[in-house]
C-alpha cells in the first residue's frame, strides 16, 4: 500500500465515489419520504378530509366517529379573509386590500401546528400566522393586523407567534379563494371561539392504522381507500339530513304546495371526500422523492461499470510490475490462491475504506445536500437522515465485486504460466507499422515525435481503448446531467408557449348564467380570444390500465384553437382540428395507455358504464395528461354539455398589478368562482423544476469528480507503464518539453475521441435516464441543447489539461538509473 500509494489512493477514490453516490442518491428520496411521514405523524395530520357545499354539522362528526375504519373525527373552523396591518406598510410587497388568508380556528388534535416564535392566542383578540407573513409585509410579533369578514367577532388581531402547519408545508401552494385575484395568500390561526359561524367548515379524519404505515406507499393507500369508501357509504344520508335541515323552512308542506319554492331550485348539499393525495402540495412532495429515485436507479450503473473498467487495468499494471516475484513465489511452492490474496486484499482493503468513508459522506452529504435545495419548496421543521444498511451493503456489495473482481481477473491471467515463464521480464509490445504509413503524403509531413506517438497510439491497444473508454463514459455522464437539466428546465417554456396559449382560466361556478359574464368580456379591449370549455376529470382505461385524466371538451372549435394548440406529435407538430367522432390522446397519456392512432379507450360515465372510443390523434403536451373530446362525443358519454371554464387570451401581456388588477376584477363577477392566471401557474411548476436542477446539478459535479479521477488514475498507469521508455528518452538527450509532449500528445489524442464518443453515448443515455425519470404526470422534452454540449466538452478538456500539467512534473521525478537497471 505504502509502495503503490497512487494505486491505492486510485481505487479508494472510485469505491468512495461509486458507493458514496450510489448510497446517498438512493437513500434521499426514503429520507425526505420518512422526513415527511414523520412529521404527518407527529402533527397528526389528517388522512381523509370532508367539505361540504352547505356546512358540516356536529352530527356530521358523530356519524363519521362511529364508522369502523375511523379513528379519529375534528370538526375545523375556516374563513377566507381580506386583511390588512393595522398601521399600514409603506414597504409591503403586496397592496393591502388584495391580501388573503385562510383563517381556521386552532387545532385541538389534528393537523396540530409547530410553535416557531412567540406563543399561541390565548385570547379572541389574538393571532399566530405563517413566518412568510412578516418578512414579505415588514411586520414583526406584537404588531396588529384588519381582517375584514363579518362571521368573525373581532375584526383587530394581535400577531403573538408564528406557526408551521402540516396542512401548509408546501410554500408553493396555498389553495384557492373566491375573494380578490382568486389566490389565497397567507395562513393563520385564532381561537375558535372567533368564528361566527354554527356549522364546520371541513371534517378531518384519520384512519385506523394509518399512522404506522409510510405516507402514499401502497400499504397506507389501500388503508386510506377502504376508509373512503366507508365514507362514502353514509355520504348520501348525511347530505340529505344536511339539505333537510338548512331549508327545514322552505321545504314545509306549505311552502311545498304554494309552489314558491321548489325543492330541486334550492342548492343541494354535496361532500367532496379528499385525501393527501389531492392536495397539491404533498402531490409535489411525493413526486420529487419518486423523480430523486429513479435518477439514483440509473447514474450509479455508469459510476460502476468506470469503476470496473479502471480498477481492471490498474491492477493489471500492479500485477504486471510484481510478474518476477510472482514467479519465484510459484517456485517456492505458494499456491496460486495464496500469491492472489495479497492482490485481492490489496483492492479489498481499497474498497472497504473507500466504501466506508462513501457511505459516511453519501448517507450525510447527499440527502443534506438535496433536501437543503428543497427546503425553498417546502417548510417541514426538521429532515430525518436515516442509516440505510440496504443501500449501503447493497453498494459495497457492488463495489467489492467491481474492484475485487477486476483485481482476481487480472492476477489469474498471470498465474496461468509457469514461474520460468513469470521470472523472466515480459518482452516490451513490438512495434508495428501503422495504416498511415502506407499513406506517404500525410504521413511524411508528421515530425519525428509526431510519428512515435502515432505509432504508440495503437502499439498499446488495451490502454487506448480504456482511456478512450473511461473519459468517453465519464463525458457521457457529464453532457446526460446537462441534457436532464434541459428537458427539465424547457417543459413549462414548451407547455405554456407551444399548447396552451391562453392567459387566464376563468372557472365558473355550478348553475349559473354565464352570458352576462360573456359579453362583459367581448367587450374588454384587453382580452383577443375567449373560447368556452367544458374541463372534469375522468377515468380512461386501456390495455388493463386506468388513469384520471382531464377531459376537456370545448363548445365552438373555432375559438378553441385560438387558445389551445393541438400539436400532432407524428407530423411535425402540425395543429390537427378536433372533428369527427374520435378522441385526441395526450403524449404521455398514450405512452401510459400504451395505445397508438386507431387504438380504443375506455371511458365510464356516471352510472358506471363503459363507452369505447377510438383514438384519432396523439397530441403534443408536457404537464399533466389531456384527452380532448368534440361536444358531440362527450354529450353522447357523459349526457348534457356545460360550460365550466372560459379561457381567456389577452392581446398584450400585462403588468404584474393590471394582471392582479385584472383578474380581482373578474373574481368580483357572481358567476366566477375563480381564476387560474397561467403566469401564477409557471411561477409555481417554474420553482419545482429548479429544485430538480440543483439536483441535477449535484449528479454533474459528481460525473466532473470521476471523470477526473479516471482520467489521473489512467495518466498515472500510462507513465508506470513506460517509465524505462521515458527514461531512455532523457538519456537520448530529449528535452523536458520533448517528453511531456511524448506523453501528453497521447492523451490529448484519446481524450478528443472520447469526447466525440462521450457526446455521440450522452445523448442516448440522457433519453434513457429521461425516459426512466418521468412520472406519470411529466413529459420531458428529450433534446440536448448545443450549450450543454460545450459545457461538457469544455469540462472534459479542463481536466485533461490539469492533468498534463500533473503529469508534467512526474515525468520530472523519474530518476532515470532506477529506472534504466535491468530487472535481472
Amino acid at each position: 500500500m505504502t509502495q503503490s500509494s497512487k494505486r491505492f489512493i486510485s481505487l479508494l477514490c472510485m469505491a468512495l465515489l461509486g458507493v458514496g453516490f450510489y448510497a446517498g442518491i438512493s437513500s434521499t428520496s426514503q429520507d425526505m419520504l420518512s422526513t415527511l411521514d414523520t412529521y404527518l405523524d407527529q402533527t397528526q395530520a389528517y388522512d381523509l378530509q370532508i367539505q361540504s357545499t352547505l356546512g358540516l354539522s356536529k352530527s356530521d362528526v358523530a356519524s363519521l366517529e362511529k364508522l369502523a375504519d375511523i379513528d379519529s373525527v375534528q370538526g375545523i373552523y375556516a374563513k377566507d379573509a381580506l386583511i390588512e396591518p393595522a398601521v399600514p406598510q409603506k414597504t409591503a410587497t403586496k397592496n393591502d386590500e388584495t391580501a388573503i388568508a385562510k383563517v381556521m380556528g386552532l387545532p385541538q388534535k389534528r393537523n396540530q401546528l409547530t410553535l416557531v416564535k412567540g406563543r399561541l392566542p390565548q385570547k379572541d383578540s389574538e393571532i399566530v400566522v405563517e413566518a412568510g407573513y412578516l418578512t414579505k409585509n415588514k411586520v414583526k410579533i406584537g404588531e396588529s393586523i384588519k381582517m375584514t369578514d363579518p362571521e368573525l367577532t373581532q375584526s383587530t388581531f394581535k400577531i403573538v407567534g408564528t406557526v408551521k402547519s402540516p396542512l401548509y408545508f408546501s410554500k408553493v401552494h396555498r389553495g384557492t379563494t373566491t375573494l380578490g385575484d382568486g389566490k389565497i395568500d397567507y395562513f393563520m390561526y385564532v381561537k375558535s371561539s372567533v368564528f361566527k359561524q354554527e356549522v364546520y367548515s371541513a371534517i378531518a379524519l384519520t384512519v385506523k392504522g394509518a399512522k404506522q404505515e409510510m405516507t402514499s406507499q401502497t400499504v397506507y393507500l389501500d388503508k386510506i381507500s377502504a376508509a373512503k369508501k366507508e365514507v362514502e357509504r353514509i355520504k348520501r344520508a348525511q347530505e340529505k339530513q344536511r339539505f333537510e335541515t338548512v331549508y327545514a323552512d322552505d321545504l314545509t308542506p306549505a311552502a311545498l304546495a304554494s309552489g314558491q319554492v321548489k325543492r330541486d331550485s334550492l342548492p343541494p348539499a354535496k361532500w367532496y371526500i379528499t385525501d393527501r393525495q389531492d392536495d397539491a402540495g404533498y402531490k409535489d412532495f411525493i413526486d420529487a422523492t419518486k423523480s430523486i429515485a429513479k435518477v439514483g436507479r440509473v447514474f450509479p450503473v455508469v459510476f460502476y461499470v468506470i469503476a470496473v473498467l479502471i480498477s481492471l487495468v490498474s491492477m493489471a499494471r500492479m500485477v504486471e510490475e510484481d510478474r518476477s516475484e510472482i514467479g519465484t513465489l510459484k517456485a517456492l511452492g505458494f499456491s496460486n490462491a495464496a500469491i492472489a490474496l495479497k492482490y485481492v486484499l490489496f483492492s479489498l482493503v481499497a474498497t472497504l475504506v473507500g466504501g466506508v468513508i462513501g457511505m459516511v459522506i453519501g448517507l450525510n452529504l447527499i440527502p443534506r445536500l438535496i433536501w437543503n435545495i428543497y427546503t425553498t419548496l417546502f417548510a417541514i421543521p426538521k429532515f430525518i437522515v436515516l442509516f440505510q444498511p440496504g443501500y449501503c451493503l447493497t453498494g459495497l456489495a457492488i463495489a467489492l465485486i467491481c474492484i475485487c473482481g477486476g483485481a482476481l481477473i487480472a492476477v489469474y491471467r498471470e498465474l496461468i504460466y509457469t514461474p520460468s515463464i513469470l521470472m523472466r521480464p515480459k518482452a516490451p509490445k513490438a512495434g508495428k507499422r501503422i495504416l498511415l504509413e502506407y499513406v506517404p503524403i500525410m504521413w511524411n509531413r508528421f515530425s519525428f515525435s509526431n510519428k512515435i506517438v502515432m505509432r504508440n497510439l495503437f502499439r498499446y491497444k488495451t490502454r487506448a481503448t480504456v482511456t478512450i473508454l473511461g473519459i468517453a463514459g465519464c463525458t457521457a455522464l457529464i453532457l446526460a446531467g446537462f441534457g436532464l437539466k434541459d428537458a427539465i428546465t424547457d417543459i413549462v417554456n414548451y407547455q405554456y408557449d407551444h399548447v396552451f396559449r391562453y392567459d387566464k382560466l376563468v372557472a365558473l361556478k355550478a348553475s349559473t348564467d354565464d352570458k352576462t359574464l360573456l359579453n362583459a368580456l367581448s367587450q374588454d379591449e384587453q382580452i383577443a380570444h375567449i373560447a368556452n370549455i367544458s374541463m372534469a376529470t375522468k377515468e380512461v382505461s386501456s390495455h388493463g390500465k386506468a388513469y384520471d385524466v382531464t377531459v376537456v371538451v370545448p363548445d365552438d372549435r373555432t375559438t378553441f384553437k385560438q387558445v389551445i394548440s393541438l400539436n400532432d406529435i407524428n407530423q411535425d407538430k402540425q395543429v390537427v382540428p378536433l372533428t369527427g367522432n374520435q378522441a385526441i390522446v395526450s403524449q404521455k397519456l398514450a405512452k401510459l395507455l400504451k395505445v397508438k392512432e386507431k387504438d380504443t379507450i375506455t371511458f365510464k360515465d356516471n352510472r358506471d358504464q363503459t363507452h369505447q372510443i377510438k383514438v384519432g390523434k396523439i397530441v403534443e403536451n408536457y404537464i399533466q395528461n389531456y384527452v380532448y373530446l368534440p361536444k358531440s362525443v362527450s354529450q353522447d358519454i357523459f349526457g348534457t354539455y356545460e360550460t365550466n371554464i372560459i379561457a381567456i387570451k389577452l392581446k398584450d401581456k400585462l403588468s404584474a398589478q393590471a394582471d392582479q388588477k385584472f383578474d380581482a376584477a373578474l373574481m368580483t363577477h357572481p358567476s366566477v368562482a375563480n381564476v387560474i392566471n397561467s403566469k401564477t401557474t409557471v411561477t409555481m411548476i417554474n420553482d419545482t423544476m429548479t429544485s430538480l436542477n440543483l439536483v441535477v446539478l449535484i449528479l454533474i459535479v459528481s460525473s466532473a469528480i470521476l471523470a477526473f479521477v479516471v482520467m489521473y488514475n489512467l495518466a498515472t498507469i500510462n507513465i508506470s507503464e513506460r517509465k524505462r521508455e521515458i527514461a531512455t528518452l532523457k538519456v537520448l538527450g530529449f528535452y523536458h518539453q520533448e517528453t511531456d509532449a511524448y506523453i501528453t500528445k497521447e492523451n490529448t489524442i484519446f481524450t478528443l475521441v472520447g469526447i466525440i464518443l462521450g457526446l455521440i453515448s450522452g445523448v442516448y443515455l440522457c433519453h434513457f435516464i429521461i425516459s426512466t425519470c418521468e412520472t406519470d404526470t411529466l413529459m420531458f422534452v428529450s433534446h440536448v441543447n448545443t450549450i450543454s454540449f460545450v459545457f461538457a466538452t469544455s469540462l472534459t478538456v479542463s481536466f485533461t489539461l490539469i492533468v498534463n500539467i500533473i503529469t508534467h512534473f512526474s515525468l520530472k521525478k523519474i530518476d532515470m538509473i532506477d529506472a534504466l537497471k535491468n530487472i535481472e
